[in-house]
């Protein structure tokens, strides 16, 4: 009988040695820096305080909606190219979505 309580005692001793420290992230986290990344889809950044960006590509078929309850700085380079589309919300205010026509001009300025 007291090596069966024994053996419990143990497992529950190796569970929670196991358990206690871990920590569960998932993809989509918030995050301090955006860089080095080619969007080629949908992708959402979520940012913690102040996000900061650079060497960051939109491809034509790409989506990149950047999020930050304080700001957003881009501080390197940053290239949305023809046909994709970049949502950019800072602070308390509305995301801006610019959209461009095939030679490159925006064609539309809009809060969503």
């Amino acid at each position: 009988m007291k090596r069966i309580q024994y053996i419990r005692l143990a497992l529950l001793a190796l569970l929670l040695h196991y358990v206690n420290p871990m920590k569960a992230t998932e993809l989509g986290d918030s995050i301090d820096t955006y860089q080095n990344q080619i969007v080629s889809m949908n992708a959402f950044v979520q940012g913690r305080g102040v996000l900061t960006s650079n060497n960051v590509t939109v491809t034509p078929t790409g989506n990149l909606v950047m999020t930050a309850p304080e700001r957003i700085d881009i501080t390197g380079p940053f290239e949305v190219q023809l046909g994709g589309q970049l949502t950019l919300n800072g602070g308390h205010q509305w995301p801006i979505v610019y959209n461009y026509d095939s030679s490159g001009n925006i064609i539309a300025r809009q809060k969503d």
